[in-house]
């Protein structure tokens, strides 16, 4: 019998030794979450221009072609929730703060930061940033909460030695280059733009929808108690995409929108969900742009339409 117990204290202690080793290498694994806090708490001081939301601006946005003190805070697979959080964390830390872009594609407004639809953001958020949605202590623990998606990510670093993240100095999102683009991405555009009218077909009572305009509002009355001026971003979309888009769910798009607008006077719309200027080069699939060519081109269009504030 002590034997027996004294190869389970030993078997025990080996592997709670593994699980902390690995765990310690998968913390030493760049990823962007963790490089963005370190790039937001670097300059703090003196960011001008924030742009927060989805991978729609994750790598749609270019702060090199926008304003000097620009940075891209926004994060793929982030919604309303962890945006507005992670703004309201940092923005009493910005003194210098005068401007907001923030993402906003097809389905933002149906779709939430929740252990449903993206368990490994919500772990990433609580580890790599000190953000969370419920406290759960398990989600301190990445091995534990992940399993197989971890060592995933291990293997992709360690022995593969492949990137585990492309964002440049000023935040853009490099996994989006024209050059990782699938070769079906245009055939794979309908399946698209279905898979993302589903979040509105789930939410049958709007419940998810009138949520995420409160958390518009409450947006916008941080940015005016601050001074600062927000602009609601709708980057443009391939025109397969946006002819095949479900017209209801536009028109609720666009009464959220009007009614934030209408209430805040801080608060901008700039939608170019249909803007013709953009064809197939520019975009990386149906919904994002490519973060080499297409995000240079919206940024010159974008900062030509608002100078006077930058």
């Amino acid at each position: 019998m002590k034997n027996f117990l004294k190869y389970v204290s030993v078997f025990s202690a080996s592997l709670i030794l593994l699980i902390i080793g690995v765990e310690y290498m998968l913390r030493q694994v760049p990823n962007a979450l963790a490089f963005k806090k370190e790039l937001i708490e670097k300059h703090t001081q003196d960011t001008k221009n924030l742009i927060i939301g989805s991978s729609v601006v994750n790598c749609g946005i270019n702060p090199a072609y926008l304003a000097d003190s620009t940075y891209n805070l926004a994060i793929s697979g982030e919604w309303f929730r962890f945006n507005q959080i992670l703004l309201e964390k940092y923005i009493q830390q910005m003194p210098q703060l005068k401007n907001v872009f923030w993402g906003i594609c097809f389905h933002s407004l149906w779709s939430d930061d929740n252990e449903n639809t993206d368990i490994s953001s919500i772990v990433n958020h609580q580890i790599y940033m000190g953000i969370s949605r419920n406290h759960n202590k398990l989600h301190n623990i990445e091995l534990l909460s992940l399993g197989s998606l971890c060592m995933r990510k291990w293997s992709k670093y360690y022995i593969q030695r492949r990137p585990t993240m492309r964002c440049d100095s000023l935040g853009v999102d490099h996994s989006y280059d024209s050059k990782f683009k699938d070769n079906n991405w245009l055939e794979d555009i309908p399946d698209l733009v279905a898979d993302q009218h589903k979040p509105m077909l789930a939410d049958t009572n709007g419940d998810l929808y009138h949520e995420n305009i409160s958390r518009m509002h409450q947006i916008a009355q941080v940015c005016k108690s601050k001074g600062i001026t927000l602009y609601l971003v709708m980057p443009p979309v391939h025109p397969t995409y946006f002819q095949l888009m479900n017209q209801e769910q536009l028109t609720l798009i666009h009464n959220a929108i009007t009614e934030v607008t209408n209430k805040w006077e801080n608060v901008h719309s700039l939608e170019y969900f249909g803007d013709t200027r953009f064809n197939d080069e520019d975009f990386y699939d149906g919904n994002h742009l490519s973060s080499d060519i297409g995000a240079i081109k919206f940024t010159k269009i974008l900062k030509d339409d608002i100078l006077t504030d930058l």
